[in-house]
C-alpha cells in the first residue's frame, strides 16, 4: 500500500516538470517573434557610384554630308561641224598635262581648203606685181606727158605752137595723171584682197589646229564622251570633262543655325563611303547663299589627295569647330530641368544638387563651365534613386575595379 503512493506521486512529479518545459519553450518562441534581431541593428547608406570631375581636352565637332565634286571643272569640246575622231589618245581616270592631245580629228577637208586658200593667195600676189607694174608705167607716162604740157606752153608763149597744140599736151597730161590714180586704185583692191585671202588662210590653219583637241590645264579626266569615228559638232556638248589640277572637294549641305560656327581653315575629318580610312581636309569656302525652301547652306572642303575619293563619292565631314581644355564630366551625370543643367554632387556623404553652366560637348563628355571644380564627386548616372540631402555610400572607379577611359 506504501509502495503504490510513492510510485503515483512520482509519475506525477514527472508530468509536470515536462509541461513547465513546453510552457518555458513556447514563451520563449513567442518572445523571439516579437522582437527580431535586425530591428536593433541600424541599416547603412545605399551605394552609389560617382566620377570626380577632371580637366581633359575637349574637341567640339559637326558632322555634314555630302557629295564629292571637282574643286574647277574644264569642259573640252570643239567648234567645228562634222567632223570625225580619228584618234584618241586619252581615257577617262588619266592624268593630263595643259596642252596634251587628247583626240585627233580627220583634217582631209580643212588641208583642201588650205590648198586653196594658197592658190588664192599666189594669184593675188601675182595681181599686184602686174598693177604695180602698171604703176610705173602710168608714172611714165605721166611724166612724158607733163614734159610735153611745159614745152607746149612755151612754143605757145612764143607764138611758135597753136592753142589746139596747147589743148591736146593738157588734155594727154590729164589722161596720164588719171590712168596712174586708177593703177593705184587696183594695187589697193588687190592688196586688200591679199589681206581677206591671208584672213581664209588663218581661219583654215586656226580649224586645222582645232582639229587636235587639247586639254586646257592640268588635271584628272573624268569623262569621255568622244568615241573613235563619232561624228562631232558644235552643239554635241563636250568630248572631255577635267577636274582642273584633279583638286576634289566635299560639296556639304550644312543647316542655317550652325553656319555661324563654320570658318574657313577649320580642319575636318572626313569618312568616304567604301574607304578604310578616313581623309584629311579643311574648310575652304562657306558659300554665302542659303536655300530658301531647305534652309541650308552649302560648305566647300578641300580634300587631301587620295586613292580611295572619286567624284560622286558619298562622304561624312566631322568638322572640328572648337578645342580646348575644361573641367567635363560624363554626360550622364547631367540632370536636365527646361534648358538648365543640374549635378548631383556628393560631398561628405550627402548628396548636394548643385546648378551648373555647360559648354562643350565631346565624345560623351560635357564641359562645366560654373559650377563645380575639377576634383569634386558627382553621381555618375542622374536620377538613380537619390534625392537631393539623401545620405549614400560612394563607390569609385578604382574600388570596382573599373577601367577609366
Amino acid at each position: 500500500m506504501k509502495k503504490s503512493r510513492i510510485l503515483v506521486l512520482t509519475a506525477f512529479v514527472l508530468l509536470g516538470g515536462a509541461a513547465a518545459y513546453g510552457y518555458a519553450q513556447t514563451a520563449g518562441a513567442a518572445a523571439t517573434a516579437e522582437t527580431p534581431v535586425e530591428a536593433a541593428r541600424p541599416s547603412a547608406p545605399p551605394a552609389i557610384r560617382v566620377v570626380a570631375a577632371e580637366r581633359r581636352e575637349l574637341v567640339e565637332t559637326l558632322v555634314v554630308t555630302g557629295s564629292v565634286v571637282p574643286r574647277q571643272e574644264a569642259a573640252v569640246g570643239v567648234d567645228l561641224s562634222g567632223m570625225i575622231v580619228q584618234e584618241l589618245l586619252a581615257d577617262e581616270g588619266d592624268v593630263v598635262k595643259k596642252g596634251a592631245v587628247l583626240a585627233v580629228l580627220d583634217r582631209s577637208m580643212l588641208d583642201t581648203q588650205l590648198a586653196q586658200a594658197e592658190a588664192n593667195r599666189a594669184q593675188a600676189e601675182a595681181s599686184i606685181a602686174q598693177v604695180a607694174a602698171q604703176i610705173k608705167d602710168a608714172e611714165i607716162g605721166v611724166r612724158q606727158a607733163s614734159e610735153a604740157l611745159e614745152r607746149a606752153r612755151e612754143l605757145q608763149k612764143k607764138g611758135i605752137a597753136a592753142q589746139s597744140q596747147l589743148d591736146n599736151a593738157v588734155n594727154a597730161y590729164d589722161s596720164a595723171v588719171a590712168k596712174l590714180e586708177s593703177a593705184r586704185k587696183a594695187l589697193a583692191a588687190s592688196t586688200a584682197q591679199l589681206g581677206v585671202i591671208d584672213a581664209q588662210k588663218r581661219n583654215v590653219e586656226l580649224q586645222i589646229e582645232k582639229t587636235q583637241v587639247r586639254s586646257p590645264a592640268d588635271g584628272l579626266i573624268l569623262d569621255r564622251n568622244a568615241t573613235l569615228g563619232g561624228i562631232v559638232g558644235a552643239s554635241g556638248g563636250a568630248l572631255f570633262r577635267i577636274a582642273i589640277d584633279g583638286d576634289l572637294e566635299l560639296s556639304a549641305s550644312v543647316a542655317e543655325t550652325s553656319l555661324g560656327r563654320l570658318k574657313v581653315a577649320m580642319p575636318v575629318e572626313v569618312s568616304v563611303a567604301g574607304a578604310l580610312e578616313p581623309t584629311r581636309g579643311e574648310v575652304r569656302k562657306i558659300e554665302p547663299e542659303v536655300s530658301q525652301a531647305s534652309r541650308m547652306g552649302v560648305v566647300r572642303i578641300a580634300l587631301d589627295e587620295s586613292d580611295a575619293v572619286r567624284v560622286g563619292n558619298f562622304a561624312r565631314g566631322a568638322i572640328e569647330t572648337m578645342r580646348r581644355e575644361g573641367v567635363a564630366v560624363p554626360s550622364a551625370a547631367l540632370i536636365y530641368r527646361g534648358t538648365d543643367g543640374f549635378l548631383q554632387k556628393v560631398e561628405d556623404g550627402r548628396i548636394a544638387t548643385v546648378p551648373v553652366e555647360i559648354g562643350v560637348r565631346s565624345e560623351g563628355f560635357v564641359e562645366i563651365v560654373a559650377g563645380i571644380a575639377a576634383g569634386d564627386e558627382v553621381v555618375s548616372r542622374a536620377g538613380t534613386f537619390v534625392a537631393d540631402g539623401d545620405r549614400v555610400t560612394p563607390v569609385r572607379d578604382e574600388d570596382t575595379g573599373a577601367v577609366s577611359q
